[in-house]
């Protein structure tokens, strides 16, 4: 599993979707601030959106696509005009009792697909995705405000209305495993949106720079395939073919931890989803971690997730 996977998986990423619609007539829907992400795809017509605290106006087109990972206030309509609107009612999404939406017009909210002879002219698929915010990784500190994927990207674009378009399809079959299917192709679209925003990325620091380095991904990337709690920071330099010095100066600029400090965190941060997801002895984990004893484990767990491992079993998050 590479580093990018992995991090996905421990921090506990999940999503859910609906449909949206609107007609002709005047409407705007306002999404408050919420601690995660949400996202919008437009799949016919065109619509307007406006970020809180940004005066810059984006025009969706059929088969854009944008996404708040880190869950912004923003306003869509059917007009630039209608973005002034002062919304009336408040609904909650379906499915996701937590994002509450401000709406002014006739939008309506399903989950189940859209019909082929809609009259509606604006249709888009929107999606929540989830993430443990308790959990401190660099990736999700520098998680971007905004991700819009248009007509100028058009592979990424292509790849996100194949995806799509199943997500279409599943939502009007209800066939067996359609919300299996339904689940795991949300996390494919938001994970394609990561990769646009890594490949755009100029930045000569941070986590999604370092996942692209020639050097230091590589030693990202053993970190969070290890399995057995033997590797060391010399051993990374190995890896990364760079002198220890030089590779603890470029990983710490990039991450913005030490080799050493990132990978203790990433086996703590492993060790606490096998404790939550499995009946896994408690000293195969501390072992798996890189622990001799039971007691430093239990130390370091306490320490970083403010639980003990005995806790953190019983926990359900």
């Amino acid at each position: 599993m590479d580093a990018l996977s992995d991090i996905l998986k421990a921090t506990r990423w999940s999503a859910s979707t609906y449909f949206s619609s609107a007609g002709e007539g005047p409407w705007c829907m306002q999404v408050l601030y919420r601690p995660q992400g949400i996202f919008h795809a437009v799949m016919k017509g065109r619509c307007y959106l406006s970020q809180s605290g940004n005066p810059q106006i984006t025009v969706l087109d059929e088969g854009d696509v944008i996404a708040f990972p880190t869950g912004g206030e923003h306003r869509i309509s059917g007009t630039a005009k209608n973005l002034k609107l002062p919304p009336k009612s408040v609904i909650k999404l379906p499915g996701d009792d937590d994002v509450m939406v401000f709406k002014h017009g006739a939008v309506n909210f399903s989950k189940r697909g859209p019909d082929e002879h809609s009259a509606e002219s604006v249709l888009w698929l929107s999606g929540t995705m989830s993430y443990d915010t308790s959990i401190r990784h660099p990736l999700l500190k520098e998680l971007p405000c905004a991700i819009h994927v248009g007509e100028q990207e058009k592979d990424v674009r292509q790849i996100l209305q194949s995806v799509i378009s199943v997500l279409a399809s599943e939502n009007k079959a209800e066939t067996p495993g359609a919300e299996l299917i339904k689940y795991r192709m949300t996390e494919v679209l938001f994970l394609q949106l990561l990769r646009c925003h890594m490949q755009r990325s100029i930045q000569p620091a941070g986590y999604f720079a370092a996942l692209s380095h020639r050097h230091i991904g590589v030693a990202l990337n053993l970190i969070h395939t290890e399995s057995d709690g033997s590797l060391t920071v010399e051993s990374l330099c190995d890896a990364a073919a760079m002198s220890r010095t030089r590779f603890n100066a470029c990983f710490t600029q990039l991450v913005g931890e030490t080799p050493k400090a990132y990978l203790s965190n990433t086996r703590l941060l492993r060790a606490k989803t096998k404790l939550q997801d499995s009946q896994e002895p408690v000293t195969s984990i501390a072992e798996a971690a890189g622990y001799s004893s039971g007691a430093s484990f239990s130390k370091a767990v306490k320490k970083r997730f403010g639980m003990t491992p005995g806790e953190l079993r019983k926990s359900d998050h």
